[in-house]
Parts: C-alpha cells; structure tokens; sequence
C-alpha cells in the first residue's frame, strides 16, 4: 500500500519533520524587523539553528533507543520522543541538554571558520553575518538553558526536582517558573525594556498552558462541553485524556469531530484506540486505514503499534505495513 505523507512534513536524518505555515511567518517577520541585509542573515540563522537545536535533541533521544520527531512553528519549535521504557532522569536530562549543545557548538565552529572569536564582541559586530550567527547560535542557545520552564534549562531542573520530590517536582518548577517570568516581564516594562516583552509574553502564554490545560481539560469533560478546533496538539492532548479516564465513548466523538476539521495521524490513531476498546472492530480498522494513510512515515506507525499492542493485531490483518526504526 502507498504511503501518503501529511503535506507540511519530510524526513530529516530518519526523523519525522513537521514544517508548519507558522514557522515561514516567522522567518519572514525576522527578516522585516531588522534593516537590510541583517535581516535575512538573522532570518537565515534562526531558522539554522532552531532545526539544528531541535536535531540535537532528536539525536539525543534515538541514542536511547527512543522513536523522535520535529515540529517548526511560529515562535517555537520542539522535539518529542517516545520511549519503549521508562527513561532514567539521567538520560532525560541529557536529552535536553543536547539541543542547545549542538547549537551552541555549530555556532561557534562557524564563527571560527570564517576567522571571528566568538568571545570577542568586536570580531562579532564586524559583520551582519557574523552578528546573526553569533545572536541565533550561542545567545539564543545560551537563552535556552536559563532554568525556566519551557526553555531546556528549565526541563532539567525539572527532572532534577521530579527525582527529588516524586510527582511533585515538575509542578513546583513550572510554578516557579511561572511567577519568575511574570516578574520579569513586569520588571522588563518598568525598566523600558519592551523589546524583551514579546519573548516572556510567549513563555507566559506556554507556562499558563501547562499549569492549567489539565484542569480545562478534566472540567470540559466534566460538563461534556467538548469541542475541537483543528489545533492538532490540543486535540491529541484532549484525546489522550479523554483515553486516559477510559471514556472511549466521548474520546471516539471528539477524535472524529477533530479528524474532520484537521486530518491528523493522531486523531485517526485515537479514535482506533477507542473503536478497539469499544469492540468496534469494523470501525477501528477503518481508522487504522486513515491512520496508516495520513502517517508520516512507517516508523510512526509502527511506534503507534508498538505502543498499543491491541491494535497491532488488527494492523497485521489488515496488511498494513509496520516498522520500528532498528536500534543504533
């Protein structure tokens, strides 16, 4: 059976990559904030160095045999794995700490290569390329291991704090986080550092999403006032609640609700998982059709299978093709 990949994604180093409209907006917005022809060097190197940072990461997690894939979108970009078994804090951290690594290394090997110190502020401000690359490379990569929740640094104090407080050293990090960055923000406005606002805004925007969807999440199902709306990560994260509190009746409705407004391998995939444990046959292999036909390579699905052994049977019937990528 040919295999249709969702438009928007291609296969970088084996991982699946996702390019969504968001991220060319962002490129292009760099691009006309900065003066000609800065703008298309820090452009150029923002867009670089985000994919190299996010391929750090993904490399990080296929060292530990875990399955990876990449999404770029508009302001953010990030790299999420799978793991057959429960990953050591260790490894985790590791992890994350490999993507601004890599970012910061290449960065800096590039700057050498062209013959600038990359700790020498003149060399650095002595053209609009080097400037681009030393501010997309190592400042952006440096940005990222600040302690604070969703910047990498703040993953690994994360899981330093999960292993120190069990179930409750993740959610201390992200409230501190959140008060942290608050405060900053308020002191950025104070100060007339307003360039730095947009950045905070947006960490604020993602900290309030992960103290609080949870909540929304459990509240909606509650009143049973569930509605998609076509946001692929919201709706899988939906999903996987609904999955998780074995409402396979309300998690079937919504998957198919969601997959009309935004065909999605992860909402065809949830909705089989709840046919399946509704004893729908019929209709989760019918799913798993949509799901093999909208994934993006055989290793996503074959990862969908692996995880959800009760699916994995049907699929073999149904002949459709699985593969785990092979341990390095």
């Amino acid at each position: 059976m040919a295999r249709r990949r969702t438009p928007g994604t291609f296969l970088l180093f084996g991982f699946p990559t996702s390019f969504r409209p968001g991220f060319a907006v962002f490129i292009v917005l760099l691009t006309v904030l900065y003066p000609f022809p800065l703008g298309l060097w820090v452009a150029g190197a923002v867009a670089v160095f985000t994919v190299l940072h996010e391929l750090g990461h993904a490399l990080a997690a296929r060292r530990y045999r875990c399955e990876a894939s990449i999404s770029l979108d508009f302001m953010v970009a990030y790299a999420t794995y799978k793991s057959p078994v429960p990953l050591p804090w260790k490894q985790k951290v590791v992890i994350s700490l490999a993507g601004p690594m890599l970012q910061v290394t290449s960065a800096g090997l590039a700057l050498l290569a062209v013959g600038t110190n990359p700790i020498s502020r003149s060399e650095i401000a002595a053209s609009e390329m080097t400037a681009a690359v030393w501010w997309a490379g190592i400042a952006l990569g440096l940005l990222n291991l600040v302690p604070l929740m969703p910047l990498d640094g703040g993953a690994v104090v994360s899981e330093i704090a999960e292993k120190m407080l069990p179930g409750r050293g993740r959610i201390l990090v992200l409230q501190v986080s959140f008060a942290v960055t608050l405060i900053i923000a308020a002191l950025c406005t104070l100060w007339g550092l307003g360039g730095l606002l947009p950045l905070f805004a947006f960490m604020l925007l993602l900290q309030y999403q992960q103290l609080f969807l949870p909540r929304r999440i459990s509240r909606a199902v509650a009143a049973n006032q569930l509605s998609p709306d076509g946001n692929v990560d919201m709706d899988d994260a939906v999903l996987t609640a609904l999955l998780e509190q074995g409402d396979d009746a309300t998690a079937l409705a919504y998957a198919t609700e969601a997959y009309t407004k935004c065909p999605s391998f992860e909402c065809a995939i949830g909705a089989a998982r709840a046919a399946h444990a509704l004893d729908r046959l019929d209709l989760a292999d019918a799913w798993l059709v949509a799901a093999h036909s909208s994934q993006i390579d055989a290793v996503q699905f074959g990862s969908a299978m692996a995880a959800h052994g009760g699916l994995a049977a049907r699929a073999e019937l149904l002949g459709l093709q699985t593969r785990l990528a092979p341990n390095r």
